[in-house]
């Protein structure tokens, strides 16, 4: 069946502007010219050195780069796993791009990443942690939470999902332990890598560890590729749900019509689409609720966020579940997007902090507008913008490189 957007346009509530995310206010609200101007932008490094394995590839280190952008007395926070595998990466020579926000309003800045992004001129991992930055800048010229700014109303804690990464079951559960100790004891992700064996094994020792009521979702990364017909792979994701498995995303290359029949021989057993999310303004338009019970809307592959808030509008509307994945983020993007994942009633948010992998971000945290507290993300106060502020000559010391654009 096809599905249109049509249906939940004069129920999705207070949309983000074409413009971006003014809602309304002019340059003049927020303050004196010189405030409302991207002065300066700083780009910091963050080697992560925790190894990742994937389906498709295994990460043995991984680049995250801090971004700010200067306005007057403000600073405005994002981050971007800019690369992997690359302890020698130029972070001047990717954040080039970002000269040419340099000198705009924050206004125009934010209409011009847009236009950017949606040509394709940029990816994601360049248009989103600008935007993030510029959305955050925006909110503490004109004094008021971004959230609120994009008329997102949700305000309750959302459960925090802790993500193991490991093919041996032994090191899968020195992860499991530490979100345990972490409090993350409602909401598990573990990689999955289309080997049967492997699989099965990973989610009957991690289902023991935990017991019974800890949601257990995987992501395989599209990695079941032998399989011949759909009740073939349904068979496949059937013995991973006897063996304590609750849902799982991404599990093979599929087409829309085939996510729909696999979702229909599944019964309770859920799929979570996110390849077919990405971007953000593409998948506005071929939405379809009964490709899944939950979707994923994606750091670092939406693009733009007027699209991915409507979107994450559109799943709830449908009834379906909202997942706030994670692009393995360790510092400012965190706190973004667990306020969105707030600000939707998202069903649960990945994006959340990894002191296990990497300790900087908390070291250099002055004030946020997040915490986990109990397993889960919660406001504690909103602030302006997305209410982070960073220890700049803490955040110099303990980053790898630093580069001003």
């Amino acid at each position: 069946m096809n599905y249109s957007r049509r249906k939940f346009i004069n129920n999705l509530g207070v949309l983000i502007p074409a413009t971006g995310i003014l809602g309304g206010l002019s340059g003049r609200a927020f303050g004196a010219a010189n405030l409302s101007k991207v002065d300066s932008i700083f780009l910091y490094l963050i080697n992560v050195t925790k190894e990742r394995n994937f389906s498709h590839s295994t990460w043995h280190n991984r680049q995250h780069i801090f971004v700010k952008i200067q306005s007057g007395e403000h600073a405005g926070w994002a981050e971007s796993l800019a690369n992997k595998n690359d302890l020698d990466f130029d972070i001047g020579k990717w954040g080039s791009f970002l000269k040419e926000l340099k000198g705009m309003s924050i206004e125009k800045s934010i209409d011009y990443t847009r236009e950017k992004a949606l040509t394709k001129e940029w990816n994601a991992k360049k248009s989103e942690p600008a935007l993030i930055a510029l959305y955050d800048l925006l909110g503490k010229i004109a004094g008021k939470p971004t959230i609120e700014m994009w008329g997102l109303e949700k305000r309750e804690p959302v459960p925090g999902l802790f993500c193991i990464l490991e093919k041996d079951v032994d090191q899968a559960l020195i992860q499991a332990a530490i979100a345990r100790e972490q409090g993350l004891t409602t909401h598990l992700k573990v990689k999955m890598f289309g080997v049967p064996e492997t699989d099965l094994a990973l989610t009957k020792a991690l289902r023991k560890f935990f017991g019974p009521n800890m949601f257990i979702m995987a992501d395989a990364n599209r990695g079941y590729k032998e399989w011949k017909n759909l009740d073939e792979l349904a068979e496949s994701m059937k013995e991973l749900h006897s063996a304590g498995l609750d849902a799982m995303e991404d599990p093979a290359e599929l087409t829309h019509e085939q996510w729909v029949s696999l979702q229909q021989k599944l019964g309770d057993f859920s799929l979570i689409p996110d390849r077919p999310m990405r971007p953000a303004f593409k998948a506005v338009d071929f939405y379809n609720p009964e490709m899944g019970k939950y979707f994923n809307i994606h750091p670092d592959t939406m693009g733009t966020f007027k699209e991915a808030v409507q979107l994450g509008k559109m799943v709830k509307a449908s009834g379906r579940g909202l997942m706030i994945g994670d692009s393995s983020l360790i510092g400012p993007a965190c706190t973004f997007w667990q306020q969105l994942a707030i600000g939707l009633g998202a069903s649960w948010i990945e994006a959340i902090e990894k002191p296990q992998e990497s300790d900087v971000f908390q070291k250099c945290v002055v004030d946020s507008s997040t915490k986990i507290s109990h397993g889960k993300s919660t406001i504690t106060k909103l602030k302006p913008g997305f209410g982070l502020i960073m220890d700049e000559n803490k955040l110099n010391e303990l980053s790898d490189k630093q580069q001003e654009i």
